[in-house]
Formats: C-alpha cells, sequence, structure tokens
C-alpha cells in the first residue's frame, strides 16, 4: 500500500493493521527498511507530482508491464 503511517508498533496495533486488511496468509508479507536522506526526499518530492504510487515507485522501483 502506498499510504504512509508511522506509529509505534505494539502487538495489539499489528494484529489490528493484519485485521484491517484482512491478511490471512502472515507468512506473504515482508519487511522492508528504507533510509531516507536528501536524495530519497527528492524523489518522494518529484514522484509525488507524477504518480499516485509513490512509495512503490520510490522504494521499489516502478514494476515493469
Amino acid at each position: 500500500m502506498d499510504n504512509l503511517g508511522v506509529r509505534p508498533m505494539s502487538t495489539i496495533s499489528s494484529i489490528a493493521v493484519l485485521n484491517r486488511f484482512n491478511i490471512k496468509e502472515v507468512g506473504a508479507l515482508e519487511e522492508k527498511v528504507v533510509n531516507l536522506g536528501i536524495e530519497e526526499g527528492f524523489k518522494l518530492l518529484k514522484a509525488s507530482l507524477e504518480t499516485n504510487t509513490v512509495l512503490t515507485n520510490v522504494f521499489l522501483g516502478q514494476k515493469k508491464a
């Protein structure tokens, strides 16, 4: 998903997120840690003006069709 949310993760908030998105197969999830510096900030700004999938495009790269 591309809506960024930053909050402390407790066990209960983790379970709430899984329930909200109806996640049944926890093994299919992948954690991605990203570093945010000046270059990434500029990429985020540029992508926010060009697309609705900002986080995906900046941190995962655009997927080829």
